[in-house]
């Protein structure tokens, strides 16, 4: 059966620094020292309009399923610890859920939290995180495909009052022109463009940059 799966991730903020060696112990719980409940989202990045669109056809769950790195994204308070090479993973635990494991590198090591995620519709989900306060898992939609290319490599999601956003890509570099089509759906999208900020990753861009800049 053919359902959708969004991706989710943390934000990295203003570093262009690595993280150092993974160590033992998670210091940041997995996010939740932030507060990483997916309801706890900025304001004031996107322009006036209607709910953010959902991709124009179903989303192949199984298609969707695997790894995804964040090479952009629209900075959340959940995700102050993260420096570099966020990724998302994705597995289908059934036709209606699927689980959710979010990675980052931090100054003391790797991240970690997991959760899993209900489907809403074609391209619509609400995602949870085990143990992260001020969550309601009977909650709205929280994050929403708004486009998804023909091969399941690049993905642009947020919730449906965009302030939350996030670039997933299949690969950590993009090349110019990528990130140019990036911008450009974005923008046409209803965010601005320059809330948006890339991630560092250790294979790809090194440095943090305002999407409206390259």
């Amino acid at each position: 059966m053919k359902k959708f799966l969004a991706g989710l991730g943390a934000a990295a903020l203003l570093t262009s620094l690595a993280a150092p060696a993974a160590q033992s112990q998670d210091l940041f719980d997995g996010g939740r020292i932030g507060g990483g409940s997916s309801q706890l989202v900025s304001t004031g990045s996107s322009l006036p309009g209607n709910e953010l669109s959902e991709v124009g056809s179903k989303v192949n769950l199984n298609e969707y399923a695997g790894k995804w790195y964040q090479v952009a994204a629209l900075p959340q308070p959940y995700s102050l610890q993260c420096a570099s090479d966020t990724t998302a993973e994705y597995g289908v635990l059934d036709e209606s859920t699927i689980s959710v494991r979010n990675s980052c590198g931090t100054f003391f090591g790797p991240s970690v939290i997991e959760g899993t995620a209900a489907v809403r519709s074609d391209a619509s989900l609400r995602v949870n995180f085990s143990g992260v306060p001020f969550q309601d898992p009977d909650g709205p939609t929280n994050y929403r495909v708004t486009y998804l290319d023909d091969a399941y490599s690049l993905a642009i999601v947020g919730d449906p009052n965009r302030n939350s956003g996030f670039v997933l890509s299949r690969t950590p570099a993009l090349s110019a022109e990528r990130w140019s089509e990036v911008r450009s759906i974005v923008e046409n999208r209803g965010w601005w463009s320059c809330s948006f900020l890339t991630v560092p990753m250790a294979e790809g861009r090194k440095d943090v940059v305002p999407l409206c800049a390259l």
